[in-house]
């Protein structure tokens, strides 16, 4: 009995050994920072592994694009090559170069993805900046402002404790909605204080508030973008109530063709309005207002700064919705990616309205000191998206670089550097420059 018991485990344990052998490719450059000027050939090395051990044997097939645009070459690398599976690729204009490498084995392919970055900070962006931008916010604004705010704040008592009250909250917003979002308030510390506000990446939520500053003397609020509760809710009613709102296609392209109707109108409007009345407070000390977030909270980050001159500080880590017409220079938009599938008059109408919906222009209005991150293999947000926006800010400013970094929270230095700023920001620590 004990020896079937052996010969079962040790079966059991060569099983999860099969199963765990992975197959790895990866691309790299040869330059950690992957910075090139226009005047360079990057080189790029295709390595595959398999458990961990190098594969010498066969082939890989290499696909170039222009940031994910434009086809740019393709090629077979011989694995058992001398020096390697290597080459050389360069740029015309300024740019990111994105090199995907395919490995296939017993039927089934491994792909690796690489970029090179050549003088980013010389894309130029493709979004129009309309003669009327600033008219059409600032009347879309007036015309909210004329709705009742009716302000609905509700103490979450098990959510609350001996540092912070935390509440949820919504607020009147156009076309009979709402806009519903949670603050958290500083307990046992003397007013005023100074105030944080974010917006959470793409999907469902908020589920919760975001309590880590007020827990640490600032006024914290995130709003979401949806016109349903997330303050009563709880976490399954929010992910039916979103699986509801995408039944007839992902809510960011909702209403593209009409610039009152596309989505993010009312969630711009709704989440600037939460703003106002949070700077409206007696409690708010009327000095530090930092603005935070990720994925399409990065671009809210943009967006409200630009938008509200009383922000005092930006962060937006790989941020969306910059340069929805990337497309017109062979590189892949942004998310939402407005004009994917679109051709003809459709394409040009959705491309028109996008430009009043697009960080890159609301970047271009930002008077706050603001760190941005940008990750070399970003297929969601493609870095040159990211640097056409970066580029266009005028005021004290750092890009943060993930050269092997995809779409992701923890991009280079940045998340390591934001805890630092939004302190510092924020009057909670140590002073803090973009450059420090």
């Amino acid at each position: 009995m004990r020896r079937t018991a052996s010969l079962l485990l040790t079966a059991l344990v060569f099983s999860l050994a099969v199963v765990a052998q992975t197959v790895k490719v990866e691309v790299r450059t040869d330059r950690a920072d992957a910075l090139y000027t226009c005047r360079d050939q990057a080189s790029m090395r295709v390595s595959v592994t398999e458990d961990g051990n190098p594969v010498t044997a066969g082939t890989v097939a290499v696909v170039v694009t222009r940031d994910g645009g434009e086809r740019l070459g393709q090629r077979v690398l011989d694995l058992a090559a001398e020096g390697g599976a290597v080459f050389t690729l360069g740029l015309d204009q300024p740019g990111f170069a994105r090199v995907e490498a395919v490995f296939a084995k017993d039927g089934k392919e491994y792909r690796g993805l690489g970029a090179a970055a050549f003088e980013p900070e010389k894309i130029a962006a493709t979004t129009v900046n309309p003669e009327d931008f600033d008219r059409f916010w600032r009347t879309a604004r007036a015309q909210l402002a004329e709705i009742p705010l009716d302000v609905q704040l509700t103490r979450l008592d098990q959510l609350s404790g001996v540092n912070v009250d935390n509440y949820a909250i919504s607020f009147a917003n156009v076309g009979g909605t709402r806009i519903y979002g949670f603050l958290s308030v500083p307990r046992g510390r003397e007013a005023p204080f100074p105030a944080y506000v974010t917006v959470p990446g793409a999907g469902p939520g908020p589920f919760g508030p975001s309590a880590q500053w007020a827990s640490r003397g600032a006024l914290s609020l995130v709003m979401g973008v949806h016109s349903y509760d997330v303050g009563t809710l709880g976490k399954e009613g929010i992910e039916a109530a979103y699986k509801e709102l995408n039944a007839n296609g992902t809510y960011s392209h909702i209403g593209k063709g009409d610039r009152e109707a596309f989505y993010f109108y009312r969630a711009i409007l709704g989440v600037d309005r939460a703003v106002q009345w949070l700077t409206s407070r007696p409690d708010w000390d009327g000095v530090h207002l930092v603005v935070d977030g990720s994925s399409q909270g990065g671009a809210f980050a943009l967006i409200m700064a630009g938008l509200n001159p009383k922000f005092t500080a930006a962060a937006a880590n790989v941020p969306a919705m910059c340069e929805h017409t990337a497309g017109r220079a062979q590189r892949q938009p942004g998310w939402p990616n407005l004009a994917n599938r679109l051709d003809g008059q459709e394409l040009e109408q959705v491309l028109t309205m996008s430009a009043y919906f697009d960080a890159v222009n609301f970047a271009r209005r930002i008077k706050c000191p603001t760190i941005v991150s940008a990750g070399f293999i970003d297929r969601t947000c493609p870095p040159g998206t990211v640097y056409a926006a970066y580029n266009q800010i005028q005021a004290p400013k750092r890009m943060f670089n993930g050269p092997l970094d995809g779409h992701a929270w923890q991009v280079g230095e940045f998340r390591a550097f934001n805890e630092q700023w939004v302190a510092g920001r924020l009057g909670l620590g140590q002073p803090c420059e973009p450059g420090d």
